[in-house]
């Protein structure tokens, strides 16, 4: 069991994790700095621009953008082997498309590499396999405090909405405020950006003599905490070498072991969706370049009575050093409890309709009930931490 000392730093939300100033000027102050330069604009000072569909995405933007999005390639379920009672979609997975323009993504990187705002919310990433890298959660919108109006306004926007719904193939929403975007980055240095350790173990992963378990990685192999993501790539990707998402198929039968499929890393400013509650994948640490920088938004369906499979395996503030404990757990239970109270309404209203034609299902009733009471008790089981939990938190403490 955890001692008093770590329960109070999980509760007051690992400073002992936080990225040093040192790191930032190292890695990330000199890309920010040039970023300003370009626009002949001052550090510290916040993004002017205002989120504009019709300017910021790309299928607005530019007709020959929208084309590229209507033809992007979908890997199906069914193709990577997998069946799941929870799933929400046919679609799996989808090539990178297009979706925020340069100047989009020139303003994100403005607002979320702000020195102040980033040393405020950057914490070293609890699952990365190579121990450089680091993600900023909840950063977006504190509390009732948007921090980065830009980002919040460019992932919450019904356009924006309505092109990561159609591609993954059915309408979604964001989970909640907390999963608005959050920054993963990888970081290095231009020596360390050379070493060809890292190619020769992807190389052998996808040549079918491995399991995929020595691919170094940014974020290990994991199931999200959310039906689907979208996954922006914030980074010039030119010079990258890798970074590609990699799946695990499911097993046909007679399969020693799963096999593991590389998905193509979109670049700058094009995204990919992932039913990623569903499918198990690794961000391999990519070569040749000193950052890799992505940004993911989290999404559920947005028809009730579709399947939620939400859990916290990942993203709790106990094992996730970026969830802030007394912003996170507000904003799981009410995001649960509205979802519970829509459930309740359309019983309601089920029942009105039964009733003015004089009839009333019980079974159905029942089981509808039995369903909205295992999703209540799983949102606070979700909340509680097992011995094994707690040995891995102890352990990275």
């Amino acid at each position: 069991m955890a001692s008093p000392a770590l329960l109070q730093t999980i509760q007051d939300g690992y400073p002992n994790k936080s990225v040093p100033e040192q790191m930032y000027d190292s890695n990330l102050k000199s890309s920010y700095e040039a970023l300003l330069a370009s626009k002949g604009i001052s550090a510290g000072m916040p993004a002017s621009v205002k989120f504009d569909p019709y300017k910021h995405l790309k299928y607005y933007a530019n007709e020959e953008e929208k084309t590229k999005y209507d033809a992007t390639n979908r890997i199906s379920m069914n193709d990577l082997n997998i069946a799941d009672p929870n799933q929400i979609s046919t679609v799996g997975v989808s090539d990178p498309f297009p979706l925020f323009t340069d100047e989009a993504i020139e303003i994100m990187r403005q607002e979320f590499l702000q020195k102040e705002l980033f040393l405020k919310y950057a914490k070293y990433c609890f699952n990365s396999t190579s121990g450089l890298d680091a993600n900023l959660r909840g950063y977006v919108k504190n509390d009732d405090v948007v921090e980065t109006p830009f980002i919040h306004d460019a992932w919450t926007h019904p356009k924006t909405m309505e092109l990561i719904s159609r591609m993954a193939g059915v309408e979604l929403e964001i989970v909640m405020d907390q999963e608005i975007a959050h920054v993963n980055i990888s970081m290095k240095s231009e020596e360390q950006a050379a070493e060809e350790r890292i190619q020769q173990a992807r190389t052998r992963a996808f040549s079918g003599s491995s399991d995929g378990e020595d691919i170094p990685a940014v974020v290990g192999w994991h199931k999200d905490s959310y039906p689907f993501v979208c996954v922006l790539m914030v980074s010039d990707t030119s010079m990258m070498i890798g970074g590609e998402t990699c799946l695990r198929k499911g097993k046909k039968n007679g399969d020693a072991t799963a096999e593991v499929i590389p998905v193509s890393g979109p670049s700058r400013g094009n995204a990919c969706v992932l039913q990623g509650g569903c499918i198990e994948h690794i961000a391999p640490t990519p070569s040749g370049a000193s950052e890799r920088i992505t940004m993911v938004t989290s999404f559920r369906a947005k028809d009730p009575t579709l399947a939620d499979n939400s859990c916290l395996n990942t993203v709790k503030p106990e094992i996730n050093f970026g969830s802030r404990y007394h912003n996170f757990y507000p904003d799981w239970i009410k995001y649960r409890s509205e979802l519970v109270k829509q459930r309740l309404d359309l019983l309601n209203d089920e029942l009105s309709v039964e009733r003015k034609n004089g009839k009333f299902d019980k079974e159905s009733a029942m089981d509808t009930l039995k369903d909205i009471s295992a999703y209540l008790a799983r949102t606070f089981e979700e909340m509680e931490i097992n011995d094994q939990e707690w040995d891995k938190i102890i352990n990275n403490n």
